[in-house]
């Protein structure tokens, strides 16, 4: 079919067009949901590696939300949030008292070290009320991977990546 033809069927049937339209809005706002569970291989191992730890302190069992999972070297960070198995929140009750503050956000950040071919976990808050990479320099600067902190940005909207590599640069 020629574009002629493409323009009379979207003149004839505009609801048809909308269809398609609405249809290219949601498959560009899932695309980094897509992406990112489909471009880490070791996705699952990483994943199944983090669970029992945040499990053992949650005291049920969980399921993950990645907001983003990036790799670099032999180093993994996730950033997300915790759901029930069910696909409902937390039991934040379930957790030790005073665990988290039930009010306020609670963000997941994990960093994973792969040694001798097993993922295991290096840091894990499980309720941040704000994203732990806001306040790098508190917690000793960049110590991982420069290519962890891919599309994270720091408090002042730094790009965290570009931060590290120039930073990590010789001088």
């Amino acid at each position: 079919m020629n574009t002629d033809g493409m323009m009379r069927i979207a003149l004839i049937c505009p609801e048809l067009k909308m269809r398609a339209l609405s249809l290219v809005v949601v498959l560009y706002l899932l695309a980094p949901l897509l992406h990112a569970e489909s471009t880490v291989p070791e996705r699952k191992q990483i994943l199944d590696a983090a669970r029992p730890a945040i499990e053992r302190v949650l005291r049920q069992p969980v399921q993950f939300v990645v907001d983003r999972l990036n790799v670099d070297s032999d180093w993994a960070l996730l950033t997300g949030e915790l759901r029930q198995t069910s696909g409902k929140p937390i039991d934040w009750r379930k957790a030790p008292p005073g665990f988290c503050e039930p009010d306020l956000d609670k963000m997941l950040w994990l960093v994973l070290a792969k040694t001798h071919g097993r993922w295991r976990v290096a840091q894990f808050e499980v309720c941040a009320a704000e994203p732990p990479y806001w306040y790098l320099d508190e917690r000793g600067g960049y110590l991982w991977p420069c290519g962890l902190y891919a599309g994270l940005r720091g408090g002042e909207g730094i790009d965290l990546a570009a931060d590290c590599r120039r930073q990590a640069a010789p001088r």
